[in-house]
């Protein structure tokens, strides 16, 4: 599979997952959501590719997610690949989406950008940061 597909499956399981966690706890959404979820993601070969936390998530309707101190950390083999950091963000989990009018700050092997606002679009693997980036 080539690496953009590998990526866009490995997102859409990501944001899948997301929701399944918010979710499955009925009673906990109607207090305020599942807390301190922690969501791995794990690639064919079984290693983990990714690992997303939360302090909050919290179910909306029609599939859509609000999380709170976001913390995703993608892997290639052991290593740590990326790690994006953002104290909130809204999930579409069926669209393969995510957005945040919130503070951004990405890292990664000899880089750092952050910025304020932005967008998740798992289709494309892309990220947007909308204002205010510093690299």
């Amino acid at each position: 599979m080539p690496r953009s597909r590998s990526r866009l499956c490995r997102t859409i399981l990501l944001f899948v997952a997301i929701g399944a966690v918010a979710w499955a706890n009925v009673e906990n959404a109607r207090s305020g959501g599942a807390r301190n979820v922690a969501v791995p993601g794990f690639g064919e070969d079984g290693l983990r590719i990714w690992e997303m936390r939360a302090s909050r998530a919290l179910p909306l309707a029609d599939g859509i997610v609000d999380a709170n101190d976001l913390l995703l950390t993608t892997f290639s083999g052991p290593k740590v690949e990326t790690v994006l950091k953002s104290p909130n963000a809204r999930f579409r989990t069926e669209d393969g989406n995510a957005t945040s009018d919130s503070l951004i700050h990405v890292s990664g092997p000899g880089y750092e950008v952050s910025g304020k606002g932005w967008e998740w679009d798992a289709n494309r693997s892309r990220i947007q940061i909308k204002a205010n980036v510093k690299a």
